[in-house]
């Protein structure tokens, strides 16, 4: 990789604070090196990269294009007397990164992922946080939960300032706080569940110091205040206290008055978008293309109040086109967020990735919105290596600046960035399957998926199969971390493929009671044991070099049961083998109905009973 040289007295101020934090980790130096860069600043949003010998010039609109242009100097895509254009037909690109379900990453592994968003064109960033923040005099607002202190989310705002990323402030003011909801104190301002008590003095009380708090540590005036998914608002407390009330009316009532204490306080509030669409459907769908949204209730939304319009499920660029029409008929400002897919995985899913974020990005573009942002949720405990969804921002980005240019330049520049090997950590994304994570979840003896039968589109033998692919392919990568851990990766693969063998060899030994063929299943599920036991070290390795602690007792607990229920396998079947029982009851009951019990969801699979 060469070293970058820029000279101080030429280069726009600008970027002086952005090139000084990217050498804390790249060869980015005022002074003399490999290559000289000059920068120069252009009117419009477009970037062009020229290299003449040891000398490159970079003409930019944009600061996050400019450090585009850095990384692809660094990835050497740019051949001596070659020209590289870019354009940011989206003004403001960047990522959610989900904080609340069990993984809150550290600080200083958040600025290294600072550091690469940068030189992949990012100048966003959102850190979404339920709970998971500190609140002066609310002591239980996230505790255990890893929250960040006040000091924590200072020193990332100056960080992401540095990089000229925006960091916007990014809470729930509605739904999304059933963490809260265990401690005595916020129960008077819970309505249901996760949903939040309108018309309550302590609800208010409560956002008011949010708001407060979020907005003293973060510069951006913006703010993201949630308000998505609130299913049970007003089927609570306030069903008891006022009767019967329409959600719309509710929702209205309730974002007036946040979005007036936002205003006091000289912030911008956005929301998720999707209450309103619900509401306004007959089946509650969010995409339902029949919702309608009654006017006064679309006039009651405040003007300058931004709709965030989710969508990571659809691979048809004229659905999402059409979604954006439908949010810009409400006369307010669109934003509009696709995902990078992590959630109820163990790795990044790049196929559906790819699927359903490039027709998203292409719109995004097509339409001419303002901002796009890339969610990375962490559903079913964070069980995922976040790293890894790197490769899918790389992927994201490069489809954001340049489209017509395909994925031609990805590797090179992921490898630069990230100093990972692209294909063998997308090429380890059938881990991210979500429905193939229920095999790792899934008890060996319950067998509540097994039992059941998979759906119709998945087999065992397949997915064993497709796990021992990948993790004979991971033997060359397993001293690599900077996408993803891949020797973490292999071990999941091992364990998977392993695991299933082991259960389609115990389902057909128990049904033949064929006493040899047991007893080598009792064998195999005792040599499991300590490969479970290696690949929850690995976990923890992976979780403290990026997380907090808190959150990762989860696993740990998983990881435990899957240890204990192959050892009882092992004793079941001494049992069985012995005279000491004549049947195994858990092997014996089978639901006629394949994949019904949430796949992927370890709670649905751990245990059949009310106890988990």
């Amino acid at each position: 990789m060469p070293i970058l040289a820029w000279n101080p007295a030429t280069t726009p101020t600008e970027l002086h604070a952005a090139l000084g934090e990217l050498a804390v980790e790249y060869p980015v130096r005022p002074g003399q090196g490999d290559l000289a860069v000059t920068f120069e600043r252009i009117a419009g949003a477009s970037c062009t990269l020229s290299r003449r010998g040891a000398t490159a010039t970079i003409r930019y609109g944009q600061v996050n294009l400019a450090l585009r242009a850095v990384a692809a100097l660094l990835a050497g895509v740019v051949a001596d007397g070659g020209e590289l254009r870019e354009d940011a037909a989206v003004a403001r690109v960047g990522i959610m990164l989900d904080c609340s379900r069990n993984a809150v990453m550290q600080p200083d592994h958040v600025e290294r992922w600072l550091r690469r968003m940068a030189l992949m064109g990012c100048n966003l960033f959102q850190a979404y946080t339920e709970d998971t923040y500190e609140i002066p005099g609310e002591p239980r607002f996230g505790f255990q939960r890893g929250r960040y202190t006040q000091a924590e989310l200072k020193r990332l705002d100056a960080t992401c300032r540095r990089l000229g990323i925006e960091m916007v402030g990014c809470i729930q003011t509605l739904a999304h706080l059933e963490q809260i909801n265990r401690w005595p104190e916020y129960r008077d301002s819970c309505d249901y569940e996760s949903v939040l008590l309108e018309g309550e003095p302590r609800t208010y009380e409560l956002i008011g110091r949010m708001l407060d708090s979020v907005g003293a540590c973060i510069g951006s005036r913006r703010i993201h205040i949630g308000m998505d998914e609130a299913w049970a608002l007003g089927r609570g407390k306030h069903l008891d206290r006022h009767g019967a009330t329409p959600k719309f009316d509710i929702l209205t009532r309730h974002l007036a008055r946040v979005e007036a204490m936002c205003r006091e306080r000289g912030l911008q509030p956005m929301v998720w978008s999707d209450m309103w669409f619900r509401l306004g459907s007959e089946h509650h769908d969010y995409y339902d293309p029949k919702s309608v949204i009654p006017p006064a209730v679309a006039a009651a939304i405040p003007q300058d109040l931004t709709l965030v319009y989710w969508d990571y499920y659809h691979a048809d660029v004229g659905f999402y086109r059409d979604m954006i029409a439908r949010h810009r008929a409400l006369g307010r400002p669109v934003s509009l967020a696709s995902g990078i897919h992590t959630w109820g995985r163990l790795w990044y899913e790049h196929p559906e990735t790819v699927a359903k974020a490039g027709p998203c990005i292409d719109a995004a573009r097509s339409e001419g919105l303002d901002e796009l942002l890339f969610t990375m949720w962490g559903d079913d405990g964070a069980a995922c290596d976040f790293d890894s969804a790197l490769a899918g921002l790389a992927w994201c980005t490069d489809r954001c600046f340049a489209p017509a240019r395909g994925e031609v330049q990805v590797p090179a520049r992921f490898r630069a960035v990230c100093g990972a090997d692209w294909a063998a950590v997308t090429g380890a994304g059938e881990l991210g399957n979500s429905r193939y994570t229920a095999a790792l979840w899934d008890d060996p003896i319950l067998g509540i998926i097994a039992n059941g039968g998979l759906p119709k589109d998945l087999q065992w033998e397949r997915i064993g199969f497709a796990m021992a692919a990948i993790r004979d392919r991971l033997d060359a990568h397993a001293v690599e971390t900077g996408g993803g851990d891949l020797a973490h990766a292999r071990r999941l693969a091992d364990v998977l493929a392993r695991k299933i063998a082991l259960r389609a060899q115990l389902a057909t030994a128990y049904a033949a009671r064929d006493r040899a063929a047991l007893g080598a299943v009792s064998a195999a599920a005792l040599a499991l044991v300590p490969a479970i036991e290696d690949l929850a070290a690995s976990w923890r390795r992976g979780w403290m070099r990026r997380n907090k602690p808190q959150g990762f007792e989860v696993i740990q607990l998983r990881m435990a049961q899957q240890a204990e229920r192959h050892r009882e396998l092992a004793r079941r079947i001494g049992e069985l083998l012995a005279g000491q029982v004549d049947a195994i009851p858990e092997l014996d009951e089978r639901c006629p109905r394949p994949g019904g019990a949430g796949v992927g969801s370890w709670r649905n699979l751990a245990s059949g009973s009310v106890s988990v």
